[in-house]
């Protein structure tokens, strides 16, 4: 019997596409840092804030779970980012608090649902 090897270049290259060929449902959620940059990220600008730091200062709570236990309300057991956002006093609406929640799929980073201005 006759084996065949592949040579070490083309085995790390299939290898290579392999990583890059697994199913999306294989995949966990996104860690907690990556979900709050992703959140920062759609949020960064009037009224939530110019700088990353000053938006990060506007959540105030993070939660992952399913869609279901979200403000969505609807959809099935698939794993969302929640992230509860307030700014006190935004610039372009003086005297009007901004009290809402992001929700993001917690694989993709793709907006859910929004319950924000500007995010609808």
């Amino acid at each position: 019997m006759r084996r065949t090897f592949l040579p070490l270049h083309a085995f790390t290259a299939l290898c290579a596409v392999a990583s890059f060929v697994a199913p999306a449902a294989a995949a966990g959620p996104m860690s907690e840092e990556k979900a709050l940059a992703t959140a920062v990220s759609i949020l960064q600008g009037d009224p939530y804030g110019d700088t990353p730091q000053t938006v990060r200062a506007g959540i105030f709570e993070r939660r992952l779970g399913p869609r279901h236990d979200t403000v969505c309300k609807q959809g099935a057991d698939r794993q969302t980012w929640s992230f509860h956002v307030v700014v006190a006093s935004p610039q372009t609406q003086p005297g009007g608090k901004i009290d809402g929640w992001l929700v993001l799929d917690a694989r993709t980073g793709r907006i859910v649902c929004a319950t924000l201005p500007f995010l609808d």
